[in-house]
């Protein structure tokens, strides 16, 4: 055998190699079914989400549902990834979290007219609240909304601001990010008649969840953290937040 013979043998060897493989990185390309209420379609949590696990081999199918039908189906394993979900104990004991990978500042939202201010939980007992259902805010409000608030319920806040507006709620308790989009978009010809009441309710972390029935729970949670390190470190997250208006936050 000459050495240009080798050498040709050797590059063709190279090449099947290099086929054979990626055929069998891609062939072990796992997809995740996520899901996530409506409100976070297009927004930061998810390309930081799909970006994260797709440094580590992942391709993601976002599923966006009621927040409560997004909750109830991933516990029950029914959907592989729970998209952004503020943490508590409850929880915690049927879902595995995820580093943090966002934050939220969760808001009183009222009418401007009205003179409604509140120092503590209690303050708020005389008022009908708006709330998503399933959802949590701190559990000092969470147990307060359980034993005497006076909280009506929707799948999301679209609804809750309408009935605000119509007099059918006097505050609505809502992510202070999501209040600010759709007052810019859906409600900016109402925006006049809205303000915040202060101080915030509580200062809340997403993370991205896998139920404990899952057998591969605690793998796809280390990957997903491996992934989100990768894409923090090269700059990745940083240029999502960005794009996306959002300050980068410590987590």
């Amino acid at each position: 055998m000459n050495h240009r013979t080798w050498k040709t043998e050797g590059l063709i060897a190279l090449i099947i190699g290099v086929f054979f493989l990626s055929g069998s990185v891609f062939a072990e390309k796992r997809a995740l079914v996520v899901a996530g209420d409506e409100e976070k379609k297009g927004g930061y949590l998810v390309e930081i989400t799909e970006a994260a696990f797709s440094r580590v081999g992942y391709a993601t199918d976002f599923r966006f549902v009621p927040w409560s039908r997004a909750l109830t189906k991933s516990i029950a394993g029914e959907y592989d990834v729970l998209l952004a979900a503020y943490y508590t104990k409850e929880r915690a004991e049927k879902l595995a979290y995820s580093k943090p990978i966002g934050v939220a500042q969760v808001v009183l939202l009222k009418r401007k007219d009205s003179a409604i201010a509140y120092h503590n939980i209690e303050d708020l007992k005389p008022y009908r609240i708006g709330h998503i259902s399933n959802s949590k805010v701190s559990p000092e409000f969470d147990k307060a909304e359980a034993e005497y608030l006076n909280m009506e319920y929707a799948f999301d806040a679209e609804t809750n601001i309408r009935k605000l507006l119509a007099g059918r709620l006097d505050l609505v308790v809502e992510k202070k990010q999501r209040i600010v989009q759709l007052v810019n978009t859906v409600f900016a010809s109402e925006a006049h008649k809205l303000a915040f009441v202060t101080p915030p309710l509580h200062t809340n972390y997403f993370h991205n969840c896998v139920s404990k029935v899952n057998p591969d729970y605690q793998k796809i949670i280390h990957d997903f953290n491996l992934g989100l390190d990768i894409i923090r470190k090269d700059g990745t997250e940083a240029r999502i937040l960005k794009k996306h208006g959002e300050d980068k936050q410590e987590l």
